[in-house]
């Protein structure tokens, strides 16, 4: 697996195109525009010997001071559904799409401390139906977030990663833990259903 960010474009090295960011691209409500997008990162990524990119984040806007703002399509789950799932199945043409942050993530101040509650209603019908979209076009792999939710680690969180994503949606890709911090005890994470 090769690896690179986005989702502007191939974060990789000097010379990748640099694209609107999704927020932007979200504007337009063009799902079919999304699609091609996601074509030309993949087909660019795979150019510079990437195969995997992360560069569908469906998490809602959801606070003001989030870092990663511009990089989700806006705040409601039905449009950023759409889109992320458009841009997915344009990218798996010819890479592996990674969806992140999964679940809950909207704040980066606090990112590593942040414990997000929200009861199951509230989870299935505003915070995960944007990733089950993404799931259902056909992603190949799922970052977890550094966030917790409901008092536990998103990296080693077994209703988020296996009961909801692995059993109830059939996802049969992998998840993989944001980079620093993502994991906070490795064995807890794998009984979980963390893969990477």
């Amino acid at each position: 697996l090769q690896f690179v960010d986005g989702p502007r474009g191939v974060v990789l090295r000097g010379g990748a195109t640099t694209l609107p960011v999704p927020m932007a691209r979200g504007a337009s409500w063009n799902a079919e525009l999304e699609e091609r997008i996601g074509e030309a990162i993949a087909l660019e990524a795979r150019t510079f010997g990437a195969n995997w990119v992360a560069a569908v984040c469906v998490n809602l806007l959801r606070h003001p001071g989030w870092g990663r703002a511009q990089e989700t399509y806006g705040e409601d789950p039905l449009h950023v559904g759409v889109m992320g799932a458009a841009l997915t199945r344009g990218l798996q043409r010819h890479t592996i799409a990674c969806v992140k942050h999964f679940a809950l993530n909207s704040i980066d101040s606090s990112r590593f401390l942040v414990d997000v509650q929200a009861c199951e209603r509230v989870l299935h019908e505003l915070y995960l139906p944007q990733f089950r979209a993404c799931v259902e076009a056909g992603a190949g792999s799922v970052m977890s977030a550094y966030n917790r939710v409901n008092g536990v680690w998103c990296g080693q969180h077994e209703r988020l990663l296996t009961a909801i994503l692995k059993e109830r949606w059939g996802f049969s890709g992998f998840v993989v833990s944001d980079f620093i911090f993502g994991i906070r005890d490795g064995v807890a994470a794998l009984l979980a259903g963390l893969d990477l």
